[in-house]
């Protein structure tokens, strides 16, 4: 496995974006692509008027950890029903 090209970490940080909010709504998302795996975990329950969420995020490329970060996110339904 060579080192990812331009296209593969477009589309990985493609994915990434759509973990942390797949994972803000719904708890989790998983992907793989190309060898890369992407975890997106809600930390906790989205309580009634949380505007912001906490999203643990973890790319994976094989058995090697790319990035592992801990991500506040907006919570998009809270957001909507905002004036």
């Amino acid at each position: 496995m060579g080192y990812p090209g331009t296209e593969e970490l477009r589309m990985i940080r493609a994915i990434a974006q759509l973990a942390l909010l797949e994972a803000a709504r719904h708890g989790e998302y998983r992907a793989t692509f190309h060898g890369f795996s992407v975890l997106a975990r809600r930390q906790c329950p989205i309580s009634g008027n949380d505007v912001v969420v906490a999203v643990n995020l973890c790319v994976l490329l094989g058995r090697t950890v790319v990035e592992r970060s801990l991500v506040r996110t907006m919570n998009d339904a809270v957001m909507e029903q905002m004036p």
